[in-house]
């Protein structure tokens, strides 16, 4: 069973910890893990020769100009010094987070959009990654578009999948989610829309849901409580000794 199936709400460090490091960065998910994250949220994107590397931004300040990601290829990706305010990072290829954590880590992998050197690419590369380096029990991979998690869905059958939403997404009437792609079993709901119903409904379902931005303690006890698989926060500390103090906290995170 998928490890954000089993057991009490797992608290996901949204974008690793980026508040003494840069967001989706080695050194942020670093810091998270020593905060005890039990999972981390990553997103994705492809270079132009097709590598997926993690970066929520469709562009990155090489020296001093705006480049697309998307126009990169990873030697001048790897080479480039890359800026956000006063400081100086990288990217990092997916493969090398996963391998990094080994098998303690657990990941919320959002698909980001973007150009591709073919249609499915990124989602077939994602999926190949997780299966290569078995990650995929301990993964789940979310998209803000049906079509992405359908694909995910076509290269691995056997990968968890959510959809993403915010209120400004089209649900059917009388429904508190959207139109799942077949086999997608997971959603992942702006904070505002995690109500008592949803999640009432989503259990009745087999619909596990993952609730995005939670910072707030007392919000994490709330959904914790009410069954959510997982809490994707920007507040780690915060969140999980909340949860510990309650006794509904994970007994493992990421670092053994």
């Amino acid at each position: 069973m998928n490890v954000f199936r089993s057991g009490p709400s797992l608290v996901v460090a949204r974008r690793g910890s980026a508040r003494e490091a840069i967001e989706n960065t080695v050194e942020a998910f670093d810091l998270a893990e020593a905060e005890g994250a039990d999972a981390l949220h990553l997103d994705v994107r492809l270079t132009a020769d097709g590598e997926v590397v993690v970066a929520a931004d469709p562009e990155v300040v090489v020296g001093n100009q705006r480049v697309a990601v998307a126009s990169l290829c990873v030697p001048d990706l790897l080479r480039a010094e890359l800026v956000k305010g006063e400081r100086r990072y990288t990217l990092p290829l997916l493969r090398d987070v996963l391998m990094r954590f080994g098998s303690d880590g657990r990941y919320l992998v959002e698909l980001k959009p973007g150009p591709s050197p073919r249609p499915g690419l990124l989602e077939f590369r994602v999926a190949a990654l997780l299966t290569q380096l078995g990650a995929v029990e301990r993964s789940v991979v979310a998209s803000p578009a049906p079509e992405p998690l359908r694909r995910s869905l076509e290269a691995q059958p056997a990968l968890e999948t959510a959809f993403c939403y915010d209120a400004t997404v089209y649900r059917p009437e009388g429904r508190l989610w959207p139109n799942l792609p077949a086999g997608c079993r997971g959603i992942a709901p702006a904070l505002p829309l995690a109500s008592e119903r949803l999640l009432a409904e989503a259990k009745a379902e087999g619909i596990a849901v993952h609730v995005s931005p939670v910072n707030d303690p007392a919000e994490a006890l709330r959904l914790a409580r009410l069954g959510a698989a997982s809490l994707v926060t920007d507040d780690v500390p915060a969140v999980l000794g909340a949860l510990r103090e309650a006794g509904l906290a994970r007994p493992n995170a990421i670092a053994p």
